[in-house]
């Protein structure tokens, strides 16, 4: 009896060091299997982390590097602050590259997609002159470092943090490692689609408000912007406000006046698109050398001003909605163009119309439809009676409409005094009229990536213009004419497609 009772206890005695046992066992698992849980969440935080921080430094491309490198930074930071970048620790980590198209089985570069896709530098384009470079059979990476000579397209973030323990540092884990989490956005064709055939026509206000440093400026922006297109495969046809005379040596001098004939008439003479489709603006389409012998290059190098000698008023104004109506027509075939002696392109093309006004509308016609099936010119008359600027802020708009409805991509520019200014009768007036760079935005198509409709900043200092023209929409602004060549880079860009994630060769 006495024997069983001591077997009893010595049972009761096992049992309950093996429920110490198994209790500390189950607690440990439970430990570390909300601990493992916990890290598992904040790795997939850090990757949404990385993924919003691509988007935002590709979102900046084809800009220059450092601004998104910085954006991408920014983006890291702000979505989880546990990172860390200072002098002594750099997480995380950005890297650019120039993402384009594989030979193939190769594995070597399409160099043909430079400049047009993105442009890292000189050629060759070999690992042993960009160490980093890598490929597989469909795309390439190359390194691309921030510079003004180089266009990059894609941003690469990599990040990792230490997450701490809330159980396992009983068991003298304090805490563990994400490990290394990267995520890559790139903006535009990015190597793995041919960069889609595209009709543009640059529409560019020549009005004598803009100085003549900055139309200087503005003629180099858009040259510039030239360099990072594909003859082959962009065709590009330039107009400027007001029309242009046919048959000077200059193919963009502005029409003349004919004191024998009424304001009206006199208006309405010359063309608005004087240098049609052009398929020979570079030397050749590997280099980003212009043919400076081309009909389109010359004719932007040779710009004038708007003044026509001998007119009373120095000028014909600044018919905003007749000149994009004339750029439409011209790009729809409504008016006659030359696309027909081009080569024809594989695949859609697609038709961008890029405007830049520095101004408020102020137009001598006073008549005319908004309609691109009409041929008239269209006004709402000077800007000193009444309520004509907004009118004619309303018919820009209106006819801007009417080329989205036909399928144009509208690309609006508000330069200098176009973004403070309003449709109002004279500088000096208040009230309550459309700033016309809201009617600027109204005008442009809606975001590519969204969807959601162009809207106008401020655009007041430099902080306000960068935010304005990296927010993926397709109204830009700008203060002085040094910045308009990252702005044309950057609308050309956007048109061949959207910012997406893409995983990079190893």
């Amino acid at each position: 009896m006495i024997a069983r009772r001591s077997r009893d206890r010595d049972e009761k005695g096992a049992i309950a060091v093996m429920t110490v046992i198994l209790s500390v066992v189950i607690f440990g698992a439970a430990a570390i299997a909300i601990d493992i849980s916990m890290l598992a969440m904040e790795r997939q935080k850090l990757h949404d982390a990385v993924d919003a921080a691509a988007h935002a430094g590709a979102y900046t491309m084809p800009g220059d590097g450092a601004t998104a490198m910085k954006a991408a930074r920014d983006m890291a930071l702000a979505n989880d602050p546990d990172l860390t970048y200072d002098f002594t620790e750099q997480n995380p980590q950005i890297r650019l590259w120039c993402l384009v198209a594989s030979t193939g089985s190769t594995t070597s570069v399409r160099a043909d997609q430079i400049p047009s896709t993105c442009n890292p530098g000189p050629a060759p384009y070999t690992t042993s002159n960009y160490p980093d470079l890598r490929c597989n059979t469909k795309i390439c990476k190359i390194p691309c470092a921030p510079s003004l000579s180089t266009t990059c397209n894609t941003v690469e973030v990599e990040a990792e943090k230490d997450v701490d323990f809330g159980f396992a540092n009983v068991f003298g884990r304090s805490e563990g490692s994400t490990g290394s989490v990267a995520s890559a956005a790139c903006k535009g064709s990015c190597g793995q689609e041919a960069p889609n055939p595209l009709d543009v026509v640059f529409m560019a206000d020549r009005t004598t408000s803009m100085s003549e440093g900055d139309r200087t400026l503005m003629k180099t922006a858009i040259l510039d912007s030239l360099k990072n297109m594909t003859p082959s495969l962009h065709y590009v046809a330039f107009g400027a406000l007001h029309k242009s005379r046919t048959g000077t040596s200059c193919a963009t001098d502005p029409t003349l006046y004919d004191s024998s004939r009424t304001e009206e008439w006199n208006v309405t003479q010359g063309s608005w698109v004087p240098l049609g489709f052009s398929n020979n603006y570079k030397s050749s389409s590997a280099t980003p050398t212009l043919n400076t012998s081309s009909n389109l290059y010359r004719g932007i190098n040779c710009l004038p001003n708007s003044g026509v000698p001998g007119y009373s008023r120095g000028s014909y104004g600044t018919h905003l909605a007749s000149g994009m109506k004339g750029a439409a027509r011209y790009l729809l075939g409504l008016a006659p163009n030359n696309l027909s002696s081009l080569p024809a392109r594989p695949g859609e093309v697609e038709k961008i119309l890029i405007f830049e006004t520095d101004g408020m509308p102020d137009e001598i016609l006073a008549s005319g439809s908004t309609a691109l099936t009409t041929t008239s010119d269209v006004g709402a008359g000077l800007n000193g009676t009444g309520t004509n600027a907004q009118k004619g802020c309303n018919n820009f708009r209106d006819v801007a409409a009417n080329a989205k409805a036909a399928d144009i991509t509208v690309i609006t520019v508000g330069f200098g005094a176009a973004n403070t200014a309003r449709c109002k009768k004279t500088e000096g007036e208040t009230g309550s009229t459309s700033r016309v760079r809201d009617i600027l935005a109204a005008a442009a198509s809606p975001d590519p990536v969204t969807g959601a409709a162009s809207s106008a900043s401020a655009c007041n200092n430099p902080a306000a213009r960068t935010a304005e023209n990296i927010d993926g929409d397709y109204f830009f602004c700008a203060a002085q004419g040094s910045e308009l060549s990252s702005i044309f880079k950057t609308a050309i860009s956007q048109v061949s497609t959207g910012v997406r994630l893409v995983k990079l060769p190893k």
